[in-house]
């Protein structure tokens, strides 16, 4: 039987706590010992003693023999949570955590809930909550349809949509593993659907949308590895633009009434391939929403997501995991990050908003690659001797800095906290002007043109600076 240690007396504690003492399964592999807590006010809860502040965690680790710790604390700031990760440095225990504070709000902190400590919980960055009553009569009976539901932001989406009272959801991605994988992770539903499919295949997706008609399109697939796409940028041309533009069409001729673009900030002033294919798809996009008024056409743009397969959190652990060392580009270098979760839960919430076509999430303040690679390594309960920082230089593409797109004058606060809208009207492209555009780079890519591909992109994204 495990010994457990819960830091935090709160309600969060208190609710976590709960749980385990009532659940049998839960009781009969733990041994609550009690709490820590600030509040020296607080001397017992629920018959558990608090056996001292929070600094006096690694005293009570040791003389309890204590193999597992929570960390309640879920209106924490990062210098708390922080501080309790740095007592328990250098003792032999697991920590975990509770979700943040909306899940406390919403009365679902349990002990179900409790995950591992990850890096996105010392970066100080609070989670949006998902606001599920004001969402689900929008979402209620309708049928949804995620491209690229295999896909790391695709299948948290999908997984949100879920928690939804949607009549279907259908999973559309061309790695089968990837939907196998979903398909376990969320087990059986009868209004999961999933389809085998790459969207750059028209036919494919187009015969799919006809089948299922959904009401609402989230078109999440997409290549994003930067010095990858710089090196093959037919490959990104045939996935971003021509893959959008595939999508897009099924759904116009399907007659779906919501289509979802999931873009990012590095279509902002791109200096990369990807950053300049993804702004093509937005414009075709913007353009296919001023040609008809069926299809409700909008787009999302937000930042580096943590976890995600194209985030450097998964090739720091695996360099942690090595014994390292782990490779930063810059010590300057600065992201904006935000959890999958809460990525995806802001692209949801926009598609209940009717109003306005370019949404974006804001990011918060950006974040050191160097310090959040320093956390990681804390986190593994290593230090930077064991685990030493290599500086390897800026790749092709890479920006030192993110453009800061929540603090432009054209964007309004949406009813969905840390979601806004821009009022910016773009110039669409014409029917004429959008078929030659997708034509020309459609030839580029299928000849594998890099240097063409290249300039037509400049054509099209003016404000694109890549080599």
């Amino acid at each position: 039987m495990k010994r457990l240690l819960i830091i935090g007396a709160g309600e969060a504690g208190e609710m976590v706590a709960k749980e385990i003492l009532d659940n049998p399964l839960i009781s009969g592999k733990y041994r609550l010992e009690g709490f820590l807590d600030d509040d020296q006010s607080k001397k017992k809860l629920l018959g558990h003693p608090v056996l001292g502040r929070i600094g006096d965690a690694p005293s009570v680790i040791e003389e309890r023999g204590i193999a597992e710790v929570i960390i309640a604390i879920p209106s924490g700031s990062k210098e708390i949570i922080n501080r309790v990760v740095n007592s328990l440095a250098g003792a032999q225990v697991n920590i975990k955590i509770v979700p943040g504070m909306y899940e406390i709000i919403e009365g679902r902190a349990s002990f179900s809930q409790v995950r591992s400590i990850e890096p996105a919980d010392l970066l100080g960055r609070e989670e949006v909550g998902f606001d599920l009553e004001s969402i689900s009569d929008y979402y209620r009976d309708r049928s949804v349809f995620v491209t690229g539901a295999g896909g790391s932001i695709g299948s948290e989406i999908f997984t949100q949509i879920l928690a939804l009272p949607v009549r279907e959801a259908v999973a559309f991605g061309h790695g089968e593993n990837s939907i196998h994988g979903l398909i376990t992770r969320l087990g059986p539903d009868p209004r999961f659907r999933y389809v085998i499919g790459d969207v750059r295949d028209p036919a494919k997706v187009h015969r799919e949308m006809e089948r299922f008609r959904p009401d609402i399109v989230f078109h999440a697939a997409a290549h994003k590895h930067l010095p990858l796409m710089e090196d093959y940028p037919d490959e990104a041309v045939k996935n971003n633009i021509l893959g959008t533009f595939a999508c897009a069409l099924a759904a116009m001729e399907s007659g779906v009434g919501r289509f979802i673009f999931v873009s990012t900030d590095k279509a902002v002033n791109p200096t990369s391939v990807m950053g300049a294919t993804k702004r093509v798809a937005e414009r075709i996009v913007l353009s296919l929403k001023a040609a008809q008024s069926k299809t409700s056409f909008s787009l999302t743009r937000f930042g580096n997501v943590l976890g995600s397969r194209g985030s450097v959190v998964p090739i720091f652990r695996a360099q942690i995991e090595r014994g390292g060392p782990v490779t930063v580009t810059h010590p300057e270098m600065t992201r904006f990050f935000m959890s999958i979760r809460e990525a995806a839960r802001l692209v949801v919430k926009s598609a209940s908003i009717p109003e306005g076509t370019v949404f974006v999430l804001e990011m918060g303040k950006p974040v050191r690659i160097a310090d959040l690679a320093r956390e990681m390594i804390r986190l593994h309960g290593f230090t930077e001797e064991e685990i030493p920082i290599i500086y390897i230089g800026l790749r092709p593409g890479e920006k030192m800095y993110e453009e800061v797109l929540s603090d432009r004058e054209d964007l309004n606060k949406t009813r969905y906290d840390k979601l806004l809208v821009s009022t910016r009207e773009e110039r669409p492209l014409g029917s004429r002007d959008l078929s030659e555009m997708v034509s020309e780079v459609a030839d580029a890519a299928e000849r594998c043109d890099g240097e063409r591909i290249r300039a037509l992109l400049k054509k099209y994204v003016p404000e694109y600076t890549g080599a």
